[in-house]
């Protein structure tokens, strides 16, 4: 007759804490720039030792989760993407000009039933709806880009009663993360070259029918998920596109 035994969780204690960690973070309980407790604290709330704390927090700085400021501490990470690649898009003359100052638009931000191939990249069913935000980006008085944005209406509520402003004067990597707690891990970007439609064409104040640069992205946040997938369409005759690698 066999005994019964206590068989004991094989799973390393660094690595438990780890994941609980991790998972605080992704669901937004530990939200982007927050200072985490000390590792003194957390080997008492968890009653590990310190090593092991340690070991835990080192695995998720490499990660991308958390980041070590020296002498003031450890923090949740935020966006990973520079700051100043933050602007969308960035036009120059050539590779010593002075990045253009854009300005923006919203035109829209509207509620829409989910669509293909748009629900399919943004890995989620056919039947989620969306948030369609097109936005207007000028350079001085000109149109030169014009934006569609698709975003998982489950995974931003009620983004459509907040103000138009943020959508005009910060970026939408940063409203997303101050306000959903979704910081931008990375992005994946097709660019190519296409018609503009008559809509298109209206908005950026060109010919029916010109070719214009085209670029679809994906911005992935934790997890490899990605939650925006954009389109845009740029006038490039003056200003080149320029991508910081």
């Amino acid at each position: 007759m066999l005994r019964n035994k206590t068989i004991a969780d094989p799973t390393p204690v660094y690595f438990k804490l780890q994941q609980e960690i991790q998972t605080k973070i992704e669901k937004g309980q530990w939200t982007p720039g927050q200072c985490i407790l000390p590792e003194r604290i957390l080997a008492e709330i968890h009653k590990v030792s310190i090593g092991t704390v340690k070991k835990a927090l080192l695995n998720l700085v490499h990660k991308g989760y958390l980041y070590r400021i020296q002498g003031k501490g450890t923090f949740v990470a935020g966006t990973t993407l520079r700051r100043e690649s933050l602007r969308y898009y960035r036009f120059l003359r050539n590779f010593r000009d002075n990045e253009a100052d854009l300005k923006i638009k919203l035109l829209e931000l509207k509620k829409i039933n989910g669509q293909q191939p748009h629900n399919r990249y943004l890995k989620i069913r056919s039947d989620q709806n969306l948030y369609e935000i097109r936005r207007l980006f000028f350079f001085k008085k000109n149109p030169i880009v014009y934006s569609i944005s698709y975003l998982p209406q489950k995974m931003f509520q009620n983004l459509h009663e907040f103000p138009i402003y943020l959508f005009e004067k910060v970026t939408l990597y940063e409203a997303l993360e101050k306000n959903y707690a979704v910081p931008t891990i990375y992005n994946h970007e097709l660019f190519g070259a296409t018609v503009a439609d008559a809509k298109t064409a209206q908005l950026l104040q060109i010919t029916d029918g010109r070719a214009v640069l085209f670029i679809e992205m994906l911005s992935f946040t934790y997890r490899d998920k990605p939650y925006e997938y954009r389109k845009s369409y740029c006038v490039t005759d003056e200003r080149k596109v320029f991508n910081e690698i």
